[in-house]
C-alpha cells in the first residue's frame, strides 16, 4: 500500500517557468528543464464545475509570476451584438471615375497622356479633329460677325433717331435685329460647347478668327489614367471610350452580405478591413450603404464601405475581406461573455482557464456563441463572476500540452 506521501509522488509535479518573447520551444526547454529554483506543482483534481472528469490544475511559480504575470477577468453578462464576416473586392468610388470619349465622329491628331499619367481636372489627353467642328467654328465666327455688324447698326439707328433723322419703327428693326443675331450667336456657342470646345478655345477661336476643326479631349477630373483605346490617327465614334481615368485616393469596398445577415448590418457601422496582400494589417473602416434588395440567385444584398486610399495600398479589382462590428446598442438581450483573448484552442476544442483562491488555474472547457468586438458569448462552462486567465493564458497552454 501506497502511502500519502508515495501518491503525491507518484503523480508527479509539472511546472509553468517564465519565457520571454523569444523562441517558445527553447525558451520552455531551458525553464522547465533546467532551472533549480522550485517550481509549483501542477495537479489533476476531480471538478464537479467542468464536463471533464479530470480537470489538470496549473499553477505559475513566484519567479514566473513576478517576470511574466497572469491577467484574469471576470465573466459577465453583457449586451453582445453580433460581428458580420464578409468578402468582398474593391472598386472605384463611382464619384471619382470618369469615363472620357469624343461627342462627335472624328479622327485622333494628338495624344497627350497615356496609361498610368496621372492628370489633372481640365487637363487635355487627345486632340480630336473633325469636319463638323471645322462648321461649327465657322458658324459661331459668322454669327458673332452678324452681332458685331447689327449692334453697329442699332447704335447708328439710335443716334438718328434721337436727331429725329429716321423713324422710331427703324429703329425697332435694328433693336430686333440685333436681338436675332445675338440668339444666333448664343446658339453657335452652345453647339461648340456639345461638341467639346470650352471656353478658353472659344476665346482663342476668336482670337484666330478661323477655326481648326479640332475639339480636345479632357479629364474632367483628377486622377490616373487607367486605360487608353485610341491611337494616334484612329477614327473615331460618338460615344466610344477612349479613356478611363479613376482618382484611387478615395475607393469603395462591395461585399456580399447573406440574407440571415441582413439584420445584423446598419449604415455607420464600424468595420475592419484586411487583405491578403498585406498579412496581419487591418484597416479600419465604416459602413457607407445597405443594399435594398436581396439578389434572387445569390440570396445577397450588397454592402459598400467608402475609404480613403492615400497611400494607394487597396487598388481596384483587389480581393478584401472585412469584419462589420456589431453594435451593442442595437440589442436588448444580454449574454455571458468573456475577452476573446481569454479562449485557448486544445485538440481543436475551445477551453479556458480558471483562476481559483488558491493561485492554480484551472482548465475548463467551454461552448463558445456569437462574437462581438473584442469579447465572445460562453454558452456553457462558465459562470457569471468567474475569473478567467486572459493575458499570458497561452502559457497554461504551452504547460498543458507538455
Amino acid at each position: 500500500m501506497k502511502t500519502p506521501e508515495n501518491a503525491v509522488q507518484s503523480r508527479g509535479l509539472r511546472v509553468i517557468g517564465w519565457i520571454g518573447p523569444a523562441a517558445l520551444g527553447l525558451v520552455l526547454g531551458l525553464f522547465f528543464g533546467k532551472s533549480k529554483e522550485p517550481l509549483s506543482a501542477t495537479e489533476k483534481t476531480s471538478a464537479t464545475s467542468s464536463p471533464d472528469a479530470a480537470t489538470e490544475r496549473l499553477k505559475l511559480s513566484q519567479l514566473a509570476s513576478k517576470k511574466n504575470p497572469i491577467e484574469t477577468a471576470e465573466a459577465q453578462r453583457i449586451r453582445l451584438a453580433k460581428d458580420v464576416e464578409l468578402v468582398g473586392s474593391v472598386s472605384y468610388d463611382a464619384d471619382h471615375f470618369a469615363q472620357v470619349g469624343p461627342l462627335i465622329a472624328g479622327r485622333i491628331v494628338s495624344l497627350e497622356a497615356g496609361i498610368g499619367d496621372t492628370v489633372k481636372a481640365g487637363q487635355v489627353m487627345a486632340a480630336l479633329e473633325s469636319a463638323d467642328v471645322g462648321q461649327a467654328q465657322a458658324a459661331y465666327l459668322t454669327a458673332r460677325a452678324a452681332v458685331m455688324a447689327s449692334q453697329a447698326n442699332l447704335r447708328r439707328e439710335r443716334e438718328l433717331a434721337e436727331r429725329r433723322v429716321s423713324s422710331v419703327r427703324e429703329k425697332e428693326l435694328a433693336e430686333a435685329q440685333a436681338a436675332i443675331e445675338e440668339a444666333n450667336l448664343a446658339a453657335a456657342t452652345q453647339r461648340l460647347r456639345a461638341l467639346g470646345l470650352r471656353p478658353e478655345d472659344i476665346k482663342a477661336l476668336e482670337r484666330s478668327g478661323s477655326g481648326p476643326g479640332r475639339v480636345p479631349l479632357v479629364s474632367p477630373i483628377a486622377g490616373v489614367v487607367l486605360t487608353r483605346e485610341v491611337t494616334l490617327g484612329q477614327s473615331v465614334q460618338p460615344a466610344q471610350d477612349a479613356f478611363r481615368v479613376a482618382n484611387l485616393s478615395r475607393l469603395w469596398v462591395v461585399l456580399d452580405l447573406f440574407e440571415k445577415d441582413v439584420a445584423f448590418v446598419h449604415k455607420n457601422q464600424k468595420a475592419v478591413l484586411r487583405t491578403m496582400v498585406y498579412p496581419g494589417k487591418t484597416f479600419p473602416a465604416r459602413v457607407e450603404y445597405v443594399g435594398q434588395v436581396v439578389d434572387e440567385k445569390t440570396r445577397t444584398a450588397q454592402v459598400r464601405i467608402e475609404f480613403d486610399n492615400p497611400d494607394g495600398l487597396f487598388r481596384p479589382g483587389q480581393f478584401v475581406s472585412a469584419t462589420l462590428i456589431g453594435d451593442p446598442a442595437r440589442t436588448q438581450t444580454e449574454v455571458l461573455a468573456v475577452p476573446i483573448k481569454a479562449v485557448q484552442t486544445v485538440e481543436g476544442k475551445p477551453l479556458v482557464f480558471v483562476a481559483e483562491p488558491d493561485g492554480f488555474f484551472t482548465r475548463r472547457s467551454v461552448e463558445l456563441g456569437i462574437t462581438g468586438g473584442a469579447m465572445i458569448e460562453v454558452l456553457s462552462g462558465l459562470k457569471e463572476g468567474e475569473r478567467i486567465a486572459t493575458d499570458g493564458g497561452f502559457l497554461l497552454k504551452s504547460e498543458l500540452l507538455r
